[in-house]
């Protein structure tokens, strides 16, 4: 590839062919996976179940869905539009192949606008793409911070023609803020530090009033700001200060520690060496670099229920720094070197990434053929293994698979979210103990206690006696034994892969 015309001196990977081109390679590794293995995604799917199961579906004995305006609704909204002609997965799996791509496309798109000619570091700002957050499937933050990448771009493309773009925004805003309040919130940012850099003192009065006067579009997004505040209250919000230097750590948190703390290093080293050699942030983007940092730095861990706030933000900080650090000032050679190691590095983490989710591919059938023995309608009750420490750093992303038994089998599973202020989903099955998400997550027994977050980990062997076997009709546990020594005459093995095993509940009437 190369990065630079001789005629120009303009970044060639900056024109428009190459950038959807590189938006669509973006995607290569959903091409190969049914389920995006991204966290949270299976128990999104297995939520959209529920959305979309007609009224007489026994779905409705176990679970509670009700539509109401929330700043979360980007995924829902959309697979209830698709799901006709796709079905939940594949339209799901069209939201997720999204992200990516219109991430590459919005962050080229901006660099192009403000740093057309200095992009050495554009490489390492790809790394970012595939972030640790997008990785645990915050979809809804994800797609609605691609789509304000775009729609900051759109904004500056516009400018010539401000009516037309007061117009477009005033529909534009408000919808990313139904699909996600947090990422729309950054076009709101970005836009607003862009037009505040161009103003120059903007927090005098006079500078003040020229930047409201310019950003008035956005006053549409109190629309359904003040909608979802009408909606269902609680959930706690927590700053976690100590905790934000975990998501400086796990931004490009993957497959292996080393490899992944390696490449970030090499990131901010980059961000150094060039500040070292002269490259600047580019005119027009520096306000909104470091306006994106203090928001991460000022963000709380947990805001109304909805948990790492602040670590979703850290990785389009970094994206946009390295994009645009303008190198066009730097010597010719170290420019050269830098571009060249950040492109072998994405292509070496890229097929890292594509062969991983291969390998979740595979994982997730080989588990999910237990859902052959669980008769449908039925009631299903999940234990799976979650990890700790060091240990957990390749997450193996089975989390919330048990959900997909609500998608495949109508079941009753106990691994839903149903935080009131959060989610639309209300399990009215509720075993004690057992109704909801994290119930289903164990973890080894040097894992037990209390976590940073205030979560309680249990182990199999603390959890075991507890279980409300009367209740259900199967125990599904997925990576994860029933402790030695653990008997119960109710249990009959029916299905078994690796440490994963299904147990049919025989259900002994009292005589």
């Amino acid at each position: 590839m190369t990065f630079f015309s001789a005629q120009t001196g303009k970044a060639a990977v900056l024109r428009w062919r190459w950038i959807l081109l590189l938006s669509l390679l973006s995607i290569l590794p959903f091409l190969f996976v049914r389920v995006p293995p991204l966290v949270d995604v299976p128990g999104h799917i297995g939520r959209f179940a529920v959305q979309l199961a007609p009224a007489e579906n026994i779905l409705h004995r176990y679970f509670v869905f009700t539509w109401r305006p929330t700043l979360n609704l980007g995924a829902d909204l959309i697979v209830q539009a698709l799901h006709p002609l796709l079905g939940p997965v594949a339209a799901m799996w069209l939201v997720c192949e999204a992200v990516p791509a219109l991430t590459v496309l919005g962050l080229l798109a901006v660099t192009r606008r403000l740093n057309p000619q200095g992009t050495a570091a554009l490489p390492f700002a790809l790394l970012f793409v595939y972030n640790d957050s997008f990785l645990w499937g915050f979809v809804n933050y994800a797609l609605s911070a691609a789509l304000s990448l775009c729609g900051w771009a759109l904004w500056m493309a516009l400018d010539r023609w401000r009516w037309l773009r007061a117009l477009i925004f005033a529909l534009f805003a408000p919808a990313l803020f139904l699909g996600h309040g947090e990422g729309g919130a950054l076009l709101l940012l970005w836009v607003a530090a862009w037009e505040a850099e161009r103003i120059g003192r903007w927090w005098q009065p006079r500078g003040l009033a020229t930047l409201a006067a310019r950003l008035w579009p956005f006053l549409f997004v109190a629309v359904p700001v003040l909608l979802s505040a009408g909606g269902e209250k609680g959930g706690k919000t927590v700053w976690d200060f100590p905790g934000k230097i975990d998501a400086l750590f796990n931004m490009l948190r993957d497959q292996n520690m080393v490899f992944d703390l390696a490449s970030l290093g090499v990131a901010f080293a980059v961000l150094l060496f060039g500040r070292l050699r002269g490259a600047r942030l580019a005119r027009g983007g520096r306000l909104a670099v470091w306006a994106s940092f203090a928001l991460f730095l000022a963000a709380p861990y947990q805001l109304s229920g909805t948990a790492n706030v602040d670590a979703r933000l850290i990785a389009h900080a970094m994206l946009l720094a390295l994009a645009l650090q303008d190198w066009s000032g730097v010597q010719r050679r170290p420019r050269a070197w830098v571009a060249a190691a950040g492109v072998a590095l994405l292509v070496l983490r890229f097929g890292v990434t594509t062969a991983s989710f291969v390998g979740y591919g595979q994982r997730y059938h080989r588990e999910l053929q237990a859902l052959d023995h669980v008769a449908r309608g039925s009631r299903v009750l999940n234990l799976t293994l979650a990890d700790c420490g060091v240990r957990a750093w390749r997450n193996p992303r089975i989390s919330h698979l048990a959900n997909l038994a609500t998608l495949e089998r109508d079941a009753w599973v106990n691994a839903h979210w149903a935080v009131k202020s959060v989610h639309l989903l209300e399990s009215r099955y509720a075993p004690s103990g057992f109704a909801t998400d994290p119930s289903q997550l164990v973890s080894p027994s040097d894992c037990v206690g209390t976590t940073g977050a205030g979560r309680h980990r249990h182990s199999i062997a603390q959890v075991a006696p507890t279980l409300p076997l009367d209740q259900v009709d199967y125990l599904w546990l997925i990576d994860v034994e029933l402790p030695p020594g653990f008997r119960d005459p109710r249990l009959m093995p029916i299905w078994q892969s690796g440490d994963s095993k299904l147990y049919a509940i025989h259900h002994i009437k009292a005589t």
